[in-house]
């Protein structure tokens, strides 16, 4: 199907080829509260993404842990499960043990590398803290230089080293966020020798983060995300024929789909995800591989 046939799938007008998401687990949401604009809070987008028949979502807050939220929307919206998470810029310390350790013993299953606050990102935004709308800013430090897991040496640095171990000692998952492709191979290469999950942060965020990146982290045993924030939309940084050619190169069993949604400017996440799907059942890709992505890898990855 050629992008310019991407179509909003509704689900009154598109009889037989509306892709369910029972059972889908999105690895990548953002909610509210939150300094930067949202859709909904946890329990508005817990409850829409239950409703939809999801199982579960990972929420990525730039700002703060989302293990202690985890717990509290948990009890409000059963037959659901948040997990929590935590995304390491300035406001939880950096690359900060403490934080991560405090986050996993909470219950919180995913660790973010920094995203608006990572030197990478400031080098292809121009700005530290900044995504370049006008709801889409937090502080940042006087003087800061934005953060790198790599020292001057261009070696994985200690405090890296030690987040690392302490979710290979939870079993939990290290995502790349908004890293360099050096930052990221180095991470990759870290975490197959620590036996940590990782995955690949939307692929295609930047040009840098391309399909060579994403071979050479599933060659050193990761996960590659495909987020609905970069195929077709506003930005359309992954053509839907990319992202369809993706998926056969990885493979499935080697990918997740993501909504990184929750914005002002996206659908809510579970319609993101379902847009997403359909759009790849029209272009070939099979239930069963959109299954793979959408509800059993994500299982395996979040597993204790």
């Amino acid at each position: 199907m050629a992008d310019s046939c991407w179509r909003p799938f509704g689900p009154d007008t598109v009889e037989g080829s509306v892709f369910e998401l029972t059972g889908a687990i999105d690895m990548h949401v953002h909610a509210g509260p939150d300094l930067i604009g949202r859709v909904g809070d946890d329990i508005d987008i817990a409850t829409g993404c239950r409703d939809a028949g999801m199982a579960g979502m990972v929420v990525k807050a730039h700002l703060e842990s989302t293990a202690s939220r985890a717990y509290h929307t948990n009890r409000a919206v059963t037959g659901f499960r948040y997990v929590g998470a935590v995304c390491l810029n300035y406001p939880v310390g950096g690359i900060n043990p403490a934080a991560v350790d405090a986050c996993l013993r909470l219950g919180g299953r995913v660790v973010w590398m920094p995203s608006s606050h990572s030197r990478f990102h400031a080098q292809v935004t121009g700005k530290l803290g900044d995504w370049g709308f006008r709801d889409m800013s937090i502080y940042t430090p006087a003087g800061a230089a934005g953060i790198s897991i790599l020292d001057d040496h261009g070696e994985v640095t200690a405090a890296t080293r030690e987040v690392v171990s302490l979710i290979r000692e939870h079993r939990a998952v290290v995502a790349t966020s908004h890293l360099s492709p050096a930052e990221i191979l180095a991470l990759a290469r870290l975490a197959r020798e620590q036996r940590v999950k990782l995955v690949l942060t939307h692929i295609r965020w930047t040009p840098e983060c391309d399909l060579a990146l994403g071979q050479a982290v599933v060659e050193l045993g990761g996960v590659v995300e495909i987020a609905c924030s970069t195929v077709g939309g506003y930005t359309n940084r992954l053509p839907l024929a990319e992202a369809v050619a993706m998926i056969r190169t990885l493979r499935p069993e080697n990918v997740v789909l993501a909504s990184d949604a929750g914005g002002i400017r996206h659908p809510s996440p579970s319609e993101a995800l379902r847009v997403l799907a359909n759009n790849l059942i029209e272009s070939g890709v099979s239930a069963a591989d959109l299954r793979t992505m959408l509800c059993d890898n994500p299982a395996r990855l979040l597993q204790e």
